[in-house]
């Protein structure tokens, strides 16, 4: 799939190996060493249907006032939330979305 971000602190975040040192403290070890492996693992499936619903991934669809969002788990206690790049046009059929936007690395239930 095609990724793109929020905005380009993100993309560094998640992307850029100089900022691993950033990505420690802002959320530990275990995230830093996953997360930019789950980007590369999202970037080889060819639509959101391929990202699995069972562990490690876990994704879902988000509810409330994240609809038309997804999740996936980086570690037990945090997920990459992401969206299908035009959300104007919700697409329910998931083998047709390939192109998501990374909104945030958030920590479940904060």
């Amino acid at each position: 799939m095609k990724i793109t971000y929020k905005n380009t602190k993100l993309k560094s975040l998640c992307e850029n190996p100089l900022y691993q040192k950033e990505l420690v403290k802002r959320y530990g070890l275990e995230v830093a060493q996953k997360l930019p492996r789950r980007i590369k693992e999202l970037q080889a499936f060819q639509t959101l249907n391929d990202v699995p619903q069972s562990p490690p991934y876990r994704r879902h669809k988000l509810s409330g006032n994240r609809k038309n969002q997804f999740a996936i788990s980086i570690t037990r206690q945090y997920r990459l939330i992401f969206r299908q790049v035009d959300n104007q046009i919700v697409i329910e059929d998931l083998t047709k979305i390939k192109e998501i936007e990374i909104m945030e690395v958030s920590r479940h239930y904060e």
